[in-house]
């Protein structure tokens, strides 16, 4: 018996449609991968900022350790770099010209900066007895840390300066106007009044200034490194803690 085989038309009508089917599985794949990488970026940047939300919890719960009544009488102002004040914060609001040094009262009075602070602690009591100061300073839309031993007669400004590295990227809280302008298109209630949102704020025990410091509120505002590949939605989110120093006032 003969066997018919397969037209050219029969077999064109067939490559069509596989075609077709083909086109239409790797679109979707496609889609599917595209979401995958955005909503891996979308949790790497959360979980780089929660990360950052539970170092600095943990850095201000340190923060005055060991407190000068911890040592004998006079062994603490022979030794200024082994006592904790709860953060190394100059006069004003900013830093002073001249370098603020550690054994001649500073700090005393004014208030920190919002988006720059420095602690003083033994942050790792178990593995040693050294005071370091750890720092976080937001760069455009970097915030910075350092990490930096106390040193007797040291500017803690200018010591944790030079040291500053990477720590979050993207974060958004004093972003430029028009970055904020575009962040509110998909989220209308940040930024209220287009104003920059301060990643340290601070509730204060009795009197004002660093030495009464008694919890510091942290918020982080970070946005994912592309928008949503579908609707070109900007992904941001904002985490909030607030951390309370465990160490009591000297």
């Amino acid at each position: 018996m003969r066997q018919r085989g397969f037209s050219l038309l029969e077999i064109l009508v067939a490559v069509a449609i596989f075609t077709v089917i083909s086109g239409a599985v790797f679109g979707l794949l496609n889609v599917a991968q595209q979401r995958y990488r955005m909503e891996n970026e979308f949790m790497e940047s959360f979980q780089g900022a929660r990360l950052a939300m539970d170092q600095i919890t943990r850095d201000v719960h340190s923060a005055g350790y060991p407190p000068a009544n911890s040592f004998q009488p006079g062994i603490g102002a022979a030794n200024p770099q082994l006592v904790a004040v709860p953060f190394a914060w100059p006069q004003g609001s900013g830093y002073p010209g001249a370098p603020c040094l550690v054994n001649g009262g500073c700090p005393i009075n004014g208030g920190p900066a919002i988006n720059d602070l420095i602690i003083e602690g033994n942050i790792d009591p178990e593995n040693g007895t050294s005071v370091e100061w750890v720092r976080y300073q937001l760069n455009r839309t970097t915030l910075m840390r350092a990490v930096a031993t106390k040193v007797a007669g040291g500017d803690p400004e200018t010591t944790t300066r030079a040291l500053l590295t990477a720590y979050v990227d993207n974060v958004m809280n004093n972003t430029s106007a028009a970055e904020m302008a575009q962040i509110q298109q998909f989220y209308p209630t940040m930024f209220p009044g287009g104003a920059p949102i301060p990643i340290f704020t601070y509730r204060t025990e009795a009197g004002t200034g660093p030495a009464n410091i008694r919890e510091v509120e942290i918020t982080l505002i970070v946005r994912a490194a592309n928008p949503d590949p579908r609707n070109r939605q900007l992904r941001v989110v904002t985490l909030t803690g607030r951390a309370r120093r465990m160490n009591p006032s000297q």
